[in-house]
């Protein structure tokens, strides 16, 4: 082995074996170098942002997409260096096109010239409108499923209530609606304040692209609860005392506020007040407290002043008295119509109660008193002049000579009034 080692040729020969070698070697390196280098890639890039260039002080475009899909293709080295560094650029130039309807490509910027790029879709219909603004008033949007059971909303304020709208022209056209919506939780029993989000919509209720400005408005709404304002009737209750006449009782409140579940409300078409009659002796007023109706939570009024107009007894020695007590007789007209007074022309009624609008009329006074009397001399009817429509209750009243005490077998009559 040593003799081959000192062996000159020996060494040369080597020497060449390891030259081809290393040579072989690099040769291999720089061909898959030079095969990664010109080697092609596809690259797929999704949700690449479109900008667009475009007069937008005087003008409105629509119909562009906010993203497009851009594939490229080209030396893989390219490919990836475009995917990561993403300083590329789609965009569209309006600057320079007209109002209206205009099919247009996409452009590009800071793709490199060895890469292949398309862009998905290729083109698209865009449309160049007139800006304009013009002022809306706003409305509340509030759905009433957010109200608690009885509640409604009374009234509501907001500020401002004018707002900006600024869009193209055709879609200004187009704005039905433009609506402060409230957004809350159910249950709502009770007055609030809160700022709200302006949406405009167009009649169908689409959302329209517009610019709003501003974009909220303070609301004040006022919830109450379910109330409905009715007539005060006076009904007189009890029997007068001897020689006492009860000529009329009145109030200066007309109308009274009810509040309660609409169910109840909707039935009642006024609010009978019971005056006791037994107690009055002579003319005077006095403060009466309301009784609250089934299924009615509150009034708008705890108690009403009553003026009872009367006509105290005439005062009478005791001799006298007694004689004249063994002397009142009483005389009976069976089967009289009541009449129905101050009905407006566009309304009929009908009795209920009595049957057919028919009762006895009594009359007690002294046989001279008696003996003239007749029914002619008698009015026998009911007051429907602040009635409303529906089922009502009114009392019986009577007009005839002072000096008989009248009576009737009903002291109220139920009558049902309706349109002509």
């Amino acid at each position: 082995m040593d003799k081959m080692m000192g062996n000159p040729w020996f060494l040369r020969i080597i020497a060449l074996v390891l030259a081809i070698l290393l040579f072989v070697s690099v040769k291999s390196d720089m061909e898959k170098n030079n095969m990664n280098t010109t080697s092609t890639s596809v690259e797929v890039l999704r949700d690449v942002p479109v900008e667009v260039y475009y007069d937008d002080e005087n003008s409105v475009v629509t119909g562009v997409p906010e993203t497009v899909t851009v594939n490229i293709e080209g030396p893989s080295q390219q490919v990836f260096s475009t995917k990561v560094m993403k300083d590329y650029k789609v965009f569209i130039d309006l600057r320079n096109v007209t109002f209206g309807e205009h099919r247009v490509e996409f452009s590009t910027e800071n793709f490199s010239d060895k890469l292949k790029v398309r862009i998905e879709p290729v083109n698209v219909n865009v449309v160049i409108e007139e800006r304009v603004s013009q002022e809306f008033n706003v409305d509340l949007d509030m759905n009433e499923s957010l109200l608690a059971e009885n509640y409604i909303v009374k009234s509501y304020d907001m500020e401002p209530k004018k707002v900006v709208v600024t869009g193209a022209k055709s879609i200004i056209d187009s704005i039905g609606y433009v609506k402060a919506t409230i957004v809350r939780d159910q249950g709502i029993n009770k007055s609030f304040e809160q700022e709200a989000s302006i949406r405009v919509l167009d009649a169908d209720l689409n959302k329209l692209d517009v610019t709003v400005e501003p974009k909220t408005t303070q609301v004040k709404v006022n919830v109450e609860e379910y109330s409905k304002e009715v007539p005060v009737v006076l009904v007189p209750k009890g029997v007068p005392k001897e020689g006492v006449k009860i000529n009329k009782l009145s109030t200066d409140v007309k109308n009274i506020r009810l509040y309660g579940p609409r169910t109840v409300l909707d039935k009642m078409g006024q609010l009978q007040v019971d005056v006791d009659v037994s107690k009055l002796e002579d003319t005077s007023s006095f403060d009466l407290k309301l009784a609250i109706p089934d299924g009615v939570t509150r009034l708008s009024l705890d108690k009403i002043k009553i003026t009872a107009d009367v006509t105290p007894a005439p005062p009478v020695e005791e001799e006298e008295q007694e004689e004249t007590v063994s002397t009142v007789e009483e005389k009976a007209f069976e089967k009289v119509t009541i009449a129905v007074k101050g009905l407006p022309e566009q309304l009929v009624s009908n009795f209920e109660t009595p049957t057919d609008g028919i009762v006895s009329v009594v009359a007690k006074g002294t046989p001279e008193a008696l003996e003239n009397i007749q029914l002619n001399n008698v009015s026998v009817y009911v007051n429907a002049e602040n009635a409303q429509v529906g089922e009502v209750t009114l009392p019986i009243q009577i007009e005839g000579p002072s000096n008989i005490e009248w009576g009737t077998s009903e002291s109220e009559a139920k009558i049902t009034i309706k349109e002509a």
